[in-house]
């Protein structure tokens, strides 16, 4: 004979055993996720390398032009989201700085990195950036202590 209790207990296994089950299905759909995430944004990289390579300046440069090529592409909000994804943090620098075009503070640097999602844990970030400020080429201390990018000039023969 079954008890109130038993029912009860029953129950309550067949639901843990269902909500078990929902896991098992998410964290499936999540590994299948992660791992079109990681082709996207490797596909994404090379490509972003190139286009950079062939325009000579990130494409980051002219937002308006990528807005009008990317209508109906993506969001406008979207853009440059991922742009110094797999970025070392010294070239991310210097990108972030070519793109404004002006001396930026230590946490304006941090701040637009973060934007562009580069992969660098947010509590580690200022500390990375404040390193790579200090051995990367070509990235100069103002009067008022932003940063800036100064074109390296080539050698005249």
């Amino acid at each position: 004979m079954t008890t109130r209790r038993d029912a009860i207990v029953k129950g309550l296994l067949q639901e843990m055993l269902r909500e078990e089950a929902a896991s098992v299905e998410a964290d499936c759909a999540l590994q299948e996720a992660s791992i079109r995430f990681e082709v996207a944004s490797q596909k994404y990289c090379a490509v972003r390398a190139m286009v950079t390579a062939h325009l000579g300046y990130s494409p980051y440069v002219e937002r308006k032009q990528l807005e009008s090529v990317g209508a109906g592409l993506i969001r406008s909000d979207d853009i440059g989201k991922l742009r110094f994804m797999n970025m070392k943090t010294g070239d991310a620098i210097v990108a972030a700085l070519k793109e404004t075009q002006k001396p930026m503070t230590l946490e304006e640097i941090v701040e637009r990195l973060l934007d562009g999602r580069i992969l660098v844990p947010k509590r580690m970030l200022p500390r990375a950036v404040n390193a790579a400020l200090m051995r990367t080429t070509g990235i100069e201390k103002t009067e008022d202590g932003k940063y800036k990018y100064v074109e390296e000039e080539e050698e005249q023969f």
